[in-house]
């Protein structure tokens, strides 16, 4: 399970409040994740059954994470996340193993647990959406694209 950000977009609106419109696309006045990208939650599993779904602006919580997968979830999965303590504090309270790795890349497996899946369907999903150059209101249509 892991997460990954899109820039949010108002692409095609008429009224865009609080701003100026953008010309041609656009990046994030603020470095790394912030309140300007839409969060999206992936979980996938050995036999590449895939859970998607768009969490809110910025950063992930335990809430968001309980809300979105906990009823698929029980304390015999063992969970293979990044470094970010969501994640850790989520599974010390569902009582599930865990095993992170940190995004620096030196250690990418343990045993049979990586993320790798995970990541390369992050890197595949981000070439759908590119292609249509910024797709509108990204948290709300996220859950129909996927």
């Amino acid at each position: 399970m892991d997460e990954t950000c899109f820039l949010y977009s108002e692409k095609g609106q008429r009224k865009i409040k609080d701003r100026k419109p953008c010309k041609r696309g656009g990046s994030a006045k603020k470095r790394g994740i912030s309140s300007e990208q839409v969060c999206v939650l992936v979980a996938r599993d050995r036999e590449k059954m895939t859970f998607s779904q768009t969490l809110g602006m910025g950063r992930l919580t335990k809430e968001q994470l309980d809300k979105a997968i906990g009823h698929k979830l029980s304390s015999e999965n063992v969970l293979c996340t990044d470094s970010w303590r969501a994640f850790k504090t989520y599974a010390a309270e569902k009582g599930m193993d865990i095993y992170q790795f940190k995004s620096d890349g030196k250690v990418r497996t343990k045993g049979l647990f990586h993320i790798q899946n995970v990541n390369n369907y992050h890197r595949r999903l981000k070439g759908r959406i590119q292609r249509f150059n910024g797709v509108a209101q990204v948290s709300k249509r996220m859950d129909i694209i996927i």
